[in-house]
């Protein structure tokens, strides 16, 4: 049996332990299913993060909405719709995919996909940078209404965080234009040196991006890179 096969089996058995028991600890699902904790605790973090299985108080596991949902016939939420996109582009891709939220002019990081290269771009949950480093913040940029622009202008100045950031509002503006054009942003090397990120919007509030080291970035991967992206931000737009 294929450690895939095995692990689908295994995830199996955790929901119908459940399902047909009620809520256990993970002690107690270990040893109904005779699963070894230590892939256990892997599998019950996935499906909690899915929504599968839910974390109760006293350290009990317990089915999940994602169960009423699909009982119930309904649709994914807005969320799950952006976590899977989220997950397409980087199994597409092969690098480093995030999922930001607009928080007034900065972005903060609430779902990331890690690419399984040693060399890789490595942000973390919770992590909050200004709107003009990063391309999922310029991609929100490109979809701000011309007063609510003039008002991030006004707001102040911009930190340059490497020579390559752009900080002068011409500069900047001449750069949104070219993201309205393409369909989405580039930012190149303008937060971390030897990183180039590509972002798109979901919508006024949520971007995607992908992250590439700059030695594996060229014209084969951005077409590659973009087509997900657009293809990701048409999904969640329809």
């Amino acid at each position: 049996m294929t450690s895939s096969v095995k692990s689908a089996s295994r995830t199996i058995d955790i929901l119908e332990q459940i399902a047909r028991r009620g809520p256990a600890t993970a002690r107690e699902i270990a040893r109904a299913t005779r699963i070894p904790e230590s892939s256990l605790s892997y599998l019950l973090s996935t499906l909690v993060e899915r929504d599968w299985l839910c974390s109760l108080g006293d350290r009990t596991y317990a089915l999940g909405a994602a169960f009423s949902r699909l009982a119930a016939g309904a649709t994914p939420s807005p969320a799950e719709r952006r976590r899977a996109q989220l997950k397409l582009v980087a199994r597409t891709t092969g690098e480093t995919c995030s999922l930001f939220i607009r928080r007034s002019n900065e972005i903060e990081a609430i779902d990331i996909e890690l690419s399984s290269q040693l060399l890789r771009f490595t942000p973390e949950r919770g992590m909050r940078v200004p709107l003009h480093g990063f391309a999922g913040g310029k991609a929100l940029l490109a979809r701000m209404a011309p007063a609510d622009l003039d008002a991030y202008f006004a707001a102040g100045p911009r930190t340059r965080f490497t020579p390559s950031t752009l900080v002068d509002e011409e500069e900047l503006r001449r750069d949104i234009v070219a993201t309205r054009k393409r369909g989405y942003a580039i930012s190149r090397e303008e937060h971390t040196p030897g990183i180039v990120g590509m972002g798109v919007a979901a919508d006024d509030q949520y971007s995607l991006s992908v992250a590439v080291p700059s030695a594996r970035f060229d014209t084969a991967f951005e077409k590659l890179a973009a087509k997900a992206l657009l293809e990701a931000a048409k999904a969640l737009a329809d």
